[in-house]
Formats: C-alpha cells, structure tokens, sequence
C-alpha cells in the first residue's frame, strides 16, 4: 500500500527520478516480467524500467491534478495491473505521474500484480470482479464511485478526478472553480478561502 502523508508535494516526481537514477546503470532485461499479488510500486518500477521511464516522461494536466490534490474526503485506490502487459504500461504511468505530483494524503493505493491468464491471485480478482487489467478501483469513504478500465475515456488523471469528485471533468477545472458556486464538491477550499493546512502546499492553478 502506498500513502504520501510523509513527502511535501514539492517532492512530487523524485520517488520516479530516484527510481531511475538506480535503473541507469543497468539494460533493461529482455525476459518477460510477471509480478503477482500485493505489490509496493518500488518493486514494480525496479522490475519495469520503461514504466520508470513513461512515468517520468508523462506530462499530465495541471488542473486535473489540483483537483486530485484538493479532494478532501478518504480514498482508496486498488490498482490491479499486469506487469507483462506492454498495452497497459501507458495508463499505469500516467497513473503513477499522477499521484507523485497530487500529493493527497487522503488517498491510499494498492497495487495487486496480475498473471497473464488473468487467475492470479484467484480470490482478489474473483472478490472485485477483475476481468481486464488495468483496472483502477476508486472507493471514496468506504464505497466504490468509480472503476478506469483499461484505459481512460479522456486522460487518466481527468477521468480519476472526475470520478473522486463525482462531477464531468469540466467541473474539476479550478478556474471554474473561481467563478461558480462549488460548495458541493469534496474539495479543500482552504488555499482559497481560508488559512493554509498545516503540512499542505498551496495549488498552482495553473
């Protein structure tokens, strides 16, 4: 499981530099990577240096993540991937992009490897109903708003804002925000309205 309660969000993006900084050294393995059940996204970047590297390159949409690193409300997010899957690499790195530059305490993510006939781990997959891999689960205070399967219907962190939020992405936008009520939203309205939260950096709306 992961959470980012410890790392300011000016860190956003160094666990991914880090990760390929030890990954320089060495050529890539040509033999097939397939990493089952619980997983740290450590280990799965170690495995996968061009996952390291597609996360690093991808250049994701501001706005979506503010809105991401706004959400106020508790999250959960289980990622259940396949580490064989070169389709499925482009979403997983938009993925972990995004929650590196979010930043948001309140939400938790779990990463579950895949085997490539998809029966691996048997009672995970069977218990939440994976039949496709990637699949992104959102749950927001206990319940399920939202799965990305696959691959996003816009970009991957637009399609997870609007589903933490519950609003078309066009919601999400914060300069939208700015100029419509918005008192419905899960978002921590403090950096705008309010005194900053302690440990909390202020949006860059940009």
């Amino acid at each position: 499981m992961t959470n980012f309660r410890k790392s300011p969000r000016r860190w956003a993006g160094v666990f991914i530099a880090t990760a390929m900084a030890a990954l320089t050294a060495a050529s890539p393995s040509p033999t097939e990577v397939v990493l089952t059940g619980p997983l740290e996204m450590d280990r799965i970047l170690e495995a996968l240096p061009d996952l390291a590297r597609a996360a690093q390159a991808y250049e994701p949409n501001f706005r979506a993540i503010d809105g991401i690193h706004d959400f106020a409300k508790s999250a959960r997010i289980k990622v259940f991937l396949g580490t064989w899957d070169a389709n499925g690499k482009a979403p997983v790195a938009a993925f972990i992009k995004t929650i590196e530059m979010a930043f948001n305490p309140a939400i938790e993510i779990e990463w579950i490897g895949v085997s490539r006939n998809l029966k691996d781990p048997a009672e995970a997959l069977r218990a939440y109903g994976v039949d496709k891999v990637p699949m992104f689960i959102v749950w927001v205070d206990g319940k399920e708003k939202g799965r990305i399967v696959e691959s996003p219907e816009y970009t991957l962190e637009e399609d997870l804002a609007s589903v933490l939020l519950g609003v078309p992405f066009s919601d999400v936008d914060m300069d939208i925000f700015r100029s419509r009520p918005h008192s419905h939203l899960p978002i921590d309205c403090a950096p705008c309205h309010g005194p900053k939260r302690p440990g909390r950096a202020q949006p860059s709306f940009r």
